[in-house]
């Protein structure tokens, strides 16, 4: 009766994230694929920036490699997927929902842990306007900017033990 209880709150949570990625999907006007609720599910669960051979892995065999890039591209081209590249030359995806604001990232450079990190208004102020400067100096076109610190995990991190 256990066994059969906690199957249940399972496959219910697997409906809830399954229903997520095709609402996702649907909202985006995108055709829903296998590959691409997989991969869309495979990134609302991690919840976090992940490597694309960290997603690869998660995903196990489900999604080919050459799928698997297929289906980024796709979710890059509705503007619901953010590429960057980690200062060891890890290619880096996460989801940019509209819960997810704006933010930068700290990258360790012992385990490779990307944390996502907001910064102050009033910093992203003084950004914002550095940037017009430098857009009027250079007559160019900023179309996004990252401020990423590379460091150390803590002690605690046991990534880093």
């Amino acid at each position: 009766m256990r066994i059969y209880l906690i199957f249940l709150k399972f496959e219910s949570i697997i409906k809830t994230m399954s229903n997520s990625s095709r609402k996702i999907l649907s909202e985006h006007s995108v055709s829903i694929t296998n590959p691409r609720i997989l991969v869309l599910e495979a990134l609302l669960e991690f919840g976090n920036p992940i490597t694309i051979d960290e997603l690869q892995l998660k995903l196990k065999d489900s999604v080919a490699k050459s799928t698997l890039y297929r289906v980024l591209n796709d979710l890059k081209r509705i503007n619901i997927l953010n590429e960057f590249t980690s200062p060891d030359n890890s290619t880096v995806v996460e989801l940019i929902l509209e819960d997810h604001p704006h933010h930068h990232h700290l990258f360790c450079s012992d385990c490779g842990e990307v944390i996502d990190v907001e910064l102050s208004d009033e910093f992203e102020l003084m950004l914002t306007k550095e940037i017009e400067k430098i857009q009027k100096n250079f007559n160019f076109e900023i179309k996004d900017h990252r401020v990423e610190m590379i460091g150390l995990c803590t002690e605690e991190c046991a990534n880093c033990k």
